[in-house]
């Protein structure tokens, strides 16, 4: 069996939505749906429970999902291994991240890395949280650049080094009667309806946005729900009663028709830190955080 096979799986397990794994992965849904078929055929049993609104993991598939991940960390531990013991050790890291916030910080350090440590072949890949966290998890990366609401608790089984904060913001029309405010409260903001992502569409929609409200027992009413932030963004140009909730570094998405407001709660804002499994065993893992931690200070 392919550990690309296990990968497509684990990816799944995570995001439990067939088109977007599919397209994480760079295949097409029915080829990932294909792949899916013929691990269960292969093992006798359904991973999976499928309706026309959600896809749930069985107590199979919950299962496999735990053991494929132990074949694949295993699988890596042991090449490394091997290439050490040869002295051919991999010089290769890879590094996942979450786009805009990430990237022009990234690309300034990879920089400087890379012109002291050109040996070392850096891949990069764009992602979302839940596959960035299902690509650490396995292996397939080696470092996460990641951005997390300041409420949203670590994952016990990453180390994690916070480096920068990004606040959140409230996005209004110009014509709304907010829009004239300097910064406003999140009470404030929720007095009006909540423009926001659909969950079913990125599994984290609420923590990205709403959560800031209901964690201090705010209530508020949801007016629309779209496929992303893109999409939020370009129906807000033409409503004057709705807010919409996100980081600071995504106000590029804003056309014209609409302004930016600071939130007035001081303890509003998103982590951008750096996450890696402490039980990863690349050798160039140690390296990359030397550097890093090296480079922050500068």
């Amino acid at each position: 069996m392919e550990t690309q096979l296990l990968h497509e799986f684990v990816l799944l397990s995570k995001t439990l939505n067939f088109s977007k794994a599919a397209q994480k992965m760079n295949i097409t849904q029915p080829v990932l749906s294909r792949h899916m078929k013929y691990l269960e055929e292969y093992f006798g049993v359904s991973f999976f429970k499928r309706d026309t609104h959600k896809v749930e993991l069985t107590t199979a598939g919950k299962l496999f999902t735990e053991e494929a991940g132990k074949i694949l960390f295993q699988y890596e531990t042991s090449i490394t291994a091997i290439h050490s013991f040869t002295g051919k050790s991999r010089r290769r890291l890879a590094v996942t991240f979450l786009g805009e916030a990430i990237q022009k910080f990234l690309i300034t350090f990879l920089t400087q890395f890379r012109a002291t440590h050109n040996d070392i072949l850096i891949e990069c890949r764009d992602s979302e949280l839940d596959e960035a966290l299902a690509l650490l998890d396995n292996h397939a990366s080696d470092m996460g650049f990641l951005i997390r609401p300041n409420f949203m608790a670590n994952e016990s089984r990453f180390c994690t080094l916070p480096f920068q904060t990004d606040p959140l913001c409230a996005v209004v029309n110009k014509c709304h009667p907010l829009a004239g405010r300097g910064s406003v409260s999140l009470r404030e903001v929720s007095e009006w309806p909540i423009m926001r992502i659909d969950p079913r569409e990125f599994s984290l929609s609420d923590e990205y946005s709403t959560r800031f409200l209901t964690i201090r027992n705010i209530d508020f009413t949801l007016d629309k729900e779209y496929p992303n932030l893109k999409t939020c963004c370009f129906n807000l140009e033409f409503s004057d009663r709705a807010v919409l909730l996100m980081p600071r570094h995504r106000g590029y998405l804003t056309g014209q028709n609409c302004v930016m407001l600071d939130i007035a709660e001081q303890d509003c804002w998103f982590n951008l830190e750096l996450v890696w499994d402490s039980k990863n065993t690349n050798p160039s893992v140690a390296i990359f955080l030397k550097e890093f931690k090296s480079f922050l200070k500068q």
